[in-house]
């Protein structure tokens, strides 16, 4: 049995929350990748070459707590094993997406960008509260 696992970093889509015939919620994250070169004679970046997808579900109660930090542009870091699914576009060309099994995700920080309201696209992470900032976050009231 293999124990391979695959990490790729980028840029969520709008996630996608279905439920299954059984009713359990499922929450989907994709991670896009298209290659970029610069054309040397227009001097700008262009596609070049087909979009990879990286897709991950998450189940119940995990579903909804992705939900609630993830949207469209946040920066994610997303682990999971592996699995290639071919498929037929809707155009009837083929088409593939890896799919990460057992994933997990994880909120890339990002400051916020003048312009941006809250942090819009880029995923910030809430504001630390004073107790938060005084203690990095740590308190010897916390339960473990």
């Amino acid at each position: 049995m293999s124990k391979a696992t695959t990490t790729v970093e980028g840029f969520a889509a709008e996630p996608r929350m279905g439920q299954t015939q059984s009713g359990k919620d499922v929450l989907t994250v994709s991670v896009g990748h298209t290659p970029r070169r610069k054309n040397q004679q227009s001097g700008e970046f262009e596609d070049a070459g087909p979009t990879t997808w990286f897709e991950a579900a998450f189940w119940e109660q995990d579903a909804h707590a992705v939900a609630g930090v993830v949207s469209k542009g946040t920066l994610v870091t997303v682990t999971g094993q592996p699995e290639l699914e071919v498929f037929t576009r809707n155009d009837g060309n083929p088409g593939a997406k890896v799919k990460l099994k057992f994933a997990t995700l994880g909120v890339v920080p990002r400051a916020e960008r003048a312009g941006q309201v809250n942090g819009a696209g880029y995923g910030s992470a809430p504001a630390a509260t004073n107790a938060e900032a005084s203690t990095g976050g740590w308190s010897d009231e916390a339960p473990f």
